[in-house]
C-alpha cells in the first residue's frame, strides 16, 4: 500500500530483483524488530513522553523508599526523605493513567498511584489485580506507608517464603523492620539484599546494612564495657572504677552500687564508692545514695566481712547454695541489707510481705524500697491477690518517675506488662512493652531493650500477630546470641509461634534449641512438649513434661498458673488414655471454677479444658459424650430438636448432629493446616447438613472460637448459635418502646466515616419510638433507655479497641468524660427488663478480637442482660441494611420463629438481589 502511494498514480512499481526482496525482508524484520523492542521498552517505561509523568522518571531521586515489583518504577535513585514527615502526593497524571486503564493494565495504574503518593486509589486498582508476589509487595509497601506495619509484614513473609530471592519484597521487608527499630534484623535483610548484585541497590543495602550495624554495636559496646567494669570491681575489690564513664549509664550503675555496697568487706571499700554515689545522685537528685554509702561505712564489718564475700559470688552465680546464705543471713542483724538483697535475687525461697517490710523498716532510698515494692506485687500475685499486685505496680511506676529513676521505671514497666498479658489485657500489655523498650532505648541500658523485645513478642504472639512476633524475636536473637536465658525465651516463643502456624516439625526444632543450653523449659515449654507428643512424639517427651509440672509450686506459680499445669498434664494423658486424661482434665474444671473472676489463666484453662474434651470424645467415637460436652461448656442445656455441636482445638474438629428424628452422628477430623478463617463453610461435612436438612430449626452450640464466625451452617438453614445460660428470656410485659441510636458523632480520631440516618420507612409501625441522635447518644444514655426497651435498633461503627474490651465495641458519641464505647464489659453490669429484640447494625459487630481462647462478644453480653434474640454481622454491611432489618423483624412480629425469619428475609434478599453476600454474614444469637 505504501509503494502505491509512493508511486506515479496508475503505474506500477518496479520488479524487485532476489537482493532486491532479500533487502526488503530483512528490513521489514528490523523494523519488526525495533518495533517490538519499542513496544517492550513502552510496557516497560510507561510509552515515550508519559514516562516521565507516570512514573516520575524525571526526577533526580526517587520518591519512594520502597520499591516496587514494576521495571518502570524500579530504576535506582538516590532517596531523599521529605523533609516534612508523611508521605507528600504529587499530582497525578489523569490522561496518562486513563490510557493506561484503557489497556487493562490496571496493575500499571496501582504502581503509578502509588508512586505519586495515592495509596487508597492504588489498593483499590490493586483489588482488581490478579493475584502474584508482585501484587502483594505493592499492597504491602502501600501498608508500609499507612503505617499498617502488621498489615506489610505479613504480606511480605508470605510473599517470600513463596519466592524466596523476590529483591522489591526482600528490601521492603528490610525497610519496614529499620522502621520498626529491629536494627539487625533489618541489618541482614540488607545484607540479602546486596549479595543479589543489582545495580545501584546492592550498593544502598550494603550501606544501609554498614550504618545499621555501627550504630547499635557503638551502643552494645559502651553498655557491655560499662557491666564488665563494675563485674571486675565486684571480683577484684583493686579494680579501677572509672566515675566519669561509669556515669554514662546511671541505671546500670546505680543498680551495681549495691551490689559492691553489699561485697565490700570494710568500711574503706565502702568509702571508696562516695564518689560514684555522689554522681548517681546528681542525676537523681537528692543524696539518698550518698547517705547509704555513709551509713554502711560506720558498720561493724568483723562478721560481716565473710558474709560479703559469700555475696559477692551470689551476685556473680557462684554461690553453690543460695538457700543456705539465706538462712545464715536471717541469724545476722548487721546483715539485714545482705538478706534484703540475697531475697530479692533467690525468688525460689520463701519470704514473707511481713519480712520484706521488717528489712525496709528504717529503709529511705527510693531505689530500694522501689524494688521491695515490685517484690511485694510478685508475692500477691502468688497468693491469688491479682488486683493488689497491679495497685501496687502502678505506684511503684508512679514512684520511680518522682524519684527519676528510668531504670526502675523501665522493670516496673515490663512487670506491668507481662501482667497485663497474662491477664488477656493484650494492648495494655503491649503498650507498656513498648514503653519499656524505647525507655531503655533511651537510656542505652542495651539488656533491658532485649527483654522488653520478648515482653512485646509475647503480647503480640497471644494476639496471633505472628508475623511482627516472630520479627521481634529474632531481633532478641540476634541481640543476645550467647545469653542462654535470652536464647530459650526466644525460641520458646519461636515453637509457639510455629504451632499455630500448624508446623510441627518447626517447632521442634525451635524447642529442642530452647533447651540446648541447659534451661528448663517452663510451663510454656510444657505445653508445647503437650503438644509435640501429639503432633511429632519423642520418647523424652513425658519425662521432659513431668520433670517441669513437679517444679510448679506454689512458691514459684500463682493459683491460676497452677491450674494450667493441671490442664497440661490432662493434654498430655488423654492422648494416651482417654479416661485417665479425662479425668485430670475435669480436675483443672474444678481447680478453674472459685478463680475463675480473678484469674485469666483459670479461664484460659476452663475453656481448652473443655475444647479438648470435646475433640478428645470426638476422636473416640463418643459424639453423644462430645455433644454433652460442648453444651456444658457453654453452661447451656442440650435444647430439643435439631442441633449442632461443633470444636475445635488446633488441627482436631469434632461436629456432632442430632436430626430430626433424634439420630445423633458426628465427625472427628484431625487434617487441619491452617488457622481457622472468618467463614467456617465446610466445616461441618455435607452428609451431617444432610441430616439437618428437615429440620424447622437448628439450635448451634459453638465452642469458642466458632461461636463469633459465619458460614458453620448454609444461609438456607434456620439456624442460631445458643449462648448463656440456658434461661429463656421471657416475652417482654412492659409496653412497647423501640429505643433507635443513629447519627452519632464518635470521636473525629476514629476516623470513622458517617453513617446515614436510620430510615424513617425502616421504623414504620414502631410503637412508643425512643430515638437518640448526634451527641444524645452518648454510652450512658443508650444504657439507661435499653434498660426498658422491648426492641432495639443501634446503627453506629463496630470498631476494635482492646484498650477498651476484649470484644468489638460500638462507638457512639462521647460523653463529657471523653468515654465513648459500648462495651460488653458495661453491657453485662446491665438488666434489660423489656426482653429486647436487638438489632446491631454496627459493621463488624459480632467480630471478635483475636485473642487465644477466650470469647467476649457484643451479642453474648446483651443475652447475658436479658435480650430474647441477637442480630448482629461478622462483615461490613451496607447503608440500606436498615430495610433487611425490618422485614426479619417484621416477620418476628408477626409469629415467625427468629431463625426462620432471618432465612425467610434472607433468601428473599438473595433471590431479588443476586450476588448479594452480606445477608449470609448476619449471625442470630438466642
Amino acid at each position: 500500500m505504501a509503494d502505491r502511494q509512493d508511486s506515479p498514480q496508475g503505474t506500477r512499481p518496479p520488479r524487485r530483483t532476489g537482493l532486491g526482496r532479500a533487502g526488503f525482508w530483512l528490513g521489514l524484520a528490523l523494523c519488526m524488530a525495533v518495533g517490538f523492542g519499542a513496544v517492550r521498552y513502552g510496557k516497560q517505561r510507561g510509552a515515550g513522553p508519559e514516562a516521565a509523568s507516570l512514573w516520575l522518571s524525571d526526577l533526580p531521586t526517587r520518591p519512594l523508599e520502597v520499591r516496587l515489583a514494576h521495571p518502570a518504577a524500579d530504576v535506582h535513585r538516590r532517596f531523599v526523605a521529605p523533609v516534612e514527615p508523611g508521605l507528600a502526593a504529587r499530582p497525578v497524571p489523569l490522561g496518562a493513567l486513563s490510557r493506561l486503564e484503557d489497556r487493562g493494565d490496571a496493575y500499571g495504574v496501582a504502581i503509578s498511584y502509588l508512586l505519586h503518593g495515592y495509596t487508597e486509589q492504588a489498593l483499590a486498582h490493586l483489588s482488581h489485580v490478579p493475584p502474584s508476589p508482585d501484587k502483594d509487595t505493592a499492597h504491602a509497601a502501600a501498608a508500609l506507608l499507612r503505617g499498617h506495619h502488621d498489615e506489610a509484614l505479613e504480606l511480605l513473609d508470605s510473599t517470600l517464603e513463596a519466592e524466596p530471592q523476590h529483591p522489591q519484597a526482600r528490601w521492603n521487608r528490610a525497610v519496614l523492620m529499620r522502621e520498626l527499630g529491629l536494627s539487625l534484623v533489618a541489618a541482614t535483610t540488607f545484607e540479602e539484599v546486596a549479595a543479589q548484585g543489582e545495580p545501584g541497590w546492592s550498593d544502598e543495602a550494603r550501606e544501609q546494612a554498614r550504618s545499621l550495624r555501627a550504630r547499635f554495636q557503638e551502643r552494645a559496646d559502651a553498655w557491655k564495657a560499662t557491666r564488665e567494669v563494675l563485674l571486675a570491681r565486684l571480683r577484684t575489690p583493686d579494680a579501677p572504677l572509672p566515675v566519669e564513664s561509669i556515669s554514662r549509664f546511671p541505671g546500670l550503675a546505680r543498680e551495681r552500687v549495691y551490689d559492691l555496697l553489699g561485697a565490700a568487706e570494710d568500711a574503706a571499700r565502702v568509702r571508696e564508692l562516695l564518689p560514684l554515689a555522689q554522681a548517681l545522685d546528681h542525676v537523681s537528685g537528692g543524696r539518698a545514695l550518698e547517705d547509704t554509702v555513709q551509713r554502711m561505712a560506720a558498720l561493724d564489718f568483723t562478721r560481716r566481712a565473710p558474709l560479703a564475700r559469700e555475696y559477692a559470688k551470689l551476685v556473680l552465680e557462684e554461690h553453690p547454695s543460695p538457700a543456705s546464705l539465706i538462712e545464715r543471713l536471717r541469724q545476722e542483724e548487721t546483715a539485714r541489707d545482705l538478706l534484703l538483697g540475697a531475697l530479692l535475687r533467690t525468688p525460689s525461697v520463701a519470704r514473707t510481705q511481713e519480712e520484706l517490710r521488717a528489712l525496709t523498716r528504717d529503709v529511705t532510698d527510693p531505689w530500694i524500697l522501689s524494688r521491695v515494692e515490685q517484690e511485694g506485687a510478685r508475692l500477691d500475685d502468688l497468693a491469688g491477690q491479682g488486683a493488689q499486685a497491679g495497685d501496687r505496680l502502678r505506684a511503684a511506676l508512679t514512684g520511680c518517675r518522682e524519684n527519676k529513676l528510668p531504670l526502675r521505671c523501665v522493670d516496673v514497666l515490663m512487670r506491668l506488662s507481662q501482667r497485663a498479658t497474662a491477664s488477656n489485657r493484650m494492648v495494655e500489655g503491649e503498650e507498656s512493652a513498648r514503653a519499656a523498650w524505647q525507655e531503655a532505648a533511651a537510656l542505652g541500658e542495651w539488656e533491658r531493650e532485649g527483654a522488653a523485645l520478648v515482653m512485646l513478642a509475647n503480647a503480640t504472639r497471644f494476639q496471633r500477630r505472628v508475623a511482627v512476633s516472630r520479627a521481634y524475636l529474632n531481633e532478641s536473637l540476634a541481640r543476645q546470641p550467647d545469653d542462654c536465658m535470652a536464647r530459650t525465651q526466644a525460641h520458646r516463643n519461636l515453637a509457639s509461634l510455629a504451632l499455630m502456624r500448624f508446623r510441627p516439625q518447626e517447632a521442634r526444632n525451635e524447642l529442642e534449641a530452647a533447651l540446648a543450653c541447659g534451661q528448663t523449659p517452663g510451663l510454656q515449654g510444657a505445653w508445647i512438649l503437650a503438644d509435640l507428643a501429639r503432633l511429632d512424639p519423642r520418647p523424652s517427651d513425658e519425662a521432659r513434661l513431668r520433670a517441669e509440672l513437679a517444679r510448679v509450686t506454689p512458691l514459684t506459680e500463682n493459683p491460676g498458673r497452677r491450674v494450667l499445669a493441671t490442664l497440661i498434664e490432662g493434654r498430655f494423658a488423654v492422648a494416651r488414655d482417654w479416661r485417665q486424661g479425662q479425668q485430670v482434665l475435669r480436675r483443672a474444671i474444678a481447680e478453674a471454677e472459685p478463680l475463675l473472676r480473678a484469674s485469666a489463666d483459670a479461664r484460659d484453662a476452663r475453656v481448652v479444658a473443655f475444647q479438648t474434651l470435646a475433640v478428645s470424645a470426638g476422636h473416640a467415637g463418643a459424639f453423644r459424650e462430645a455433644l454433652d460436652v460442648v453444651a456444658e461448656s457453654l453452661q447451656v442445656p442440650v435444647p430439643e430438636g435439631c442441633v449442632l455441636a461443633a470444636a475445635v482445638e488446633d488441627e482436631r474438629t469434632v461436629t456432632v448432629v442430632r436430626g430430626l428424628q433424634g439420630q445423633v452422628r458426628g465427625h472427628y477430623d484431625a487434617s487441619r493446616t491452617r488457622p481457622l478463617r472468618d467463614d467456617l463453610t465446610g466445616l461441618v461435612p455435607p452428609e451431617l447438613v444432610a441430616l439437618l436438612r428437615d429440620c424447622p430449626r437448628v439450635a448451634v452450640l459453638a465452642a469458642p472460637p466458632l461461636d463469633s464466625r459465619a458460614g458453620i451452617l448454609p444461609p438456607d438453614l434456620a439456624w442460631s448459635y445458643r449462648v448463656g445460660t440456658g434461661a429463656q428470656a421471657p416475652p417482654p410485659t412492659k409496653p412497647p418502646l423501640h429505643v433507635v441510636v443513629s447519627d452519632v458523632e464518635p470521636p473525629a480520631s476514629l476516623r470513622l466515616a458517617r453513617l446515614p440516618s436510620a430510615a424513617d420507612s425502616d421504623l414504620e409501625g414502631a410503637q412508643r419510638l425512643l430515638r437518640l441522635k448526634g451527641a444524645q447518644a452518648t454510652p450512658e444514655r443508650v444504657l439507661e433507655a435499653m434498660e426498658q426497651a422491648t426492641d432495639i435498633d443501634i446503627h453506629a461503627h463496630g470498631v476494635v479497641d482492646r484498650a477498651l474490651s476484649d470484644a468489638t465495641v460500638i462507638a457512639l458519641s462521647p460523653q463529657q468524660d471523653g468515654h465513648y464505647a459500648l462495651t460488653a464489659e458495661e453491657l453485662r453490669r446491665r438488666h434489660l427488663h423489656g426482653a429486647p429484640l436487638v438489632v446491631l447494625g454496627a459493621c463488624s459487630a459480632a467480630r471478635l478480637a483475636p485473642i487465644l481462647h477466650q470469647t467476649s462478644s457484643l451479642p453474648q453480653a446483651f443475652l447475658a442482660s436479658g435480650a430474647r434474640a441477637v442480630f448482629a454481622a461478622t462483615a461490613d454491611i451496607p447503608n440500606d441494611a436498615g430495610a433487611f432489618f425490618r422485614g426479619v423483624r417484621e416477620r418476628i412480629q408477626a409469629g415467625t420463629e427468629p431463625s426462620q425469619a432471618l432465612r425467610a428475609e434472607r433468601l428473599e434478599w438473595r433471590r431479588q438481589q443476586p450476588g448479594t453476600s452480606w445477608v449470609d454474614k448476619v449471625l442470630l444469637y438466642q
